[in-house]
């Protein structure tokens, strides 16, 4: 049974109405405007990568490993606090702010960082070894569009971080 349904009806726009709405929705309409927010921000930052490809410099890539499954860990860290909760009151509020400022310090300074599960949907996250010029080898984790890429594949990369790229198929 869901704890605030008895509040999830209409009231009108009065202040009392506005109040209730925050108390007992607040946290799950802000999360949900960030959600939209990074949606909306993370579509337009990939669409202005692709168009950059004067950007890009060719690579051939020697070995590759998909990192789509480190986004399993990703999520059951940040899901499985979550679920238990049956009523969300001040306290609970306050421990999940330090727990995900733990966890934003602990990804932050590790490569987790770079996984995304919201990506998974319609990206690849690659671990790839590539040779760029003559007898350069390097390492980095690409963002790719067509998943399908194996070694031996010439693809276009842009460098959005350290060691973090997208990948754009050379035949494009």
């Amino acid at each position: 049974m869901i704890v605030n349904s008895r509040y999830l009806n209409y009231g009108g726009f009065n202040e009392e109405a506005i109040f209730l709405f925050f108390k007992y929705f607040g946290a799950v309409f802000f999360l949900s405007i960030l959600s939209v927010y990074a949606f909306i921000g993370t579509h337009f930052t990939l669409k202005n990568i692709k168009k950059s490809v004067s950007n890009a410099f060719p690579a051939t890539i020697i070995s590759i490993k998909p990192r789509n499954d480190e986004a399993l860990s990703y999520l059951v860290t940040y899901i499985i606090p979550l679920i238990a909760i049956e009523y969300v009151g001040a306290f609970e509020y306050i421990t999940f702010v330090v727990l995900f400022f733990i966890y934003f310090k602990l990804y932050s300074t590790s490569g987790l960082i770079l996984i995304n599960p919201i990506l998974n949907m319609k990206y690849g996250l690659l671990d790839i070894e590539y040779e760029q010029g003559e007898n350069t080898t390097k390492q980095a984790m690409v963002i790719a569009e067509n998943t399908n890429l194996n070694e031996g594949d010439t693809v276009k990369l842009i460098k959005m971080s350290h060691r973090l790229y997208f990948a754009i198929n050379s035949k494009q």
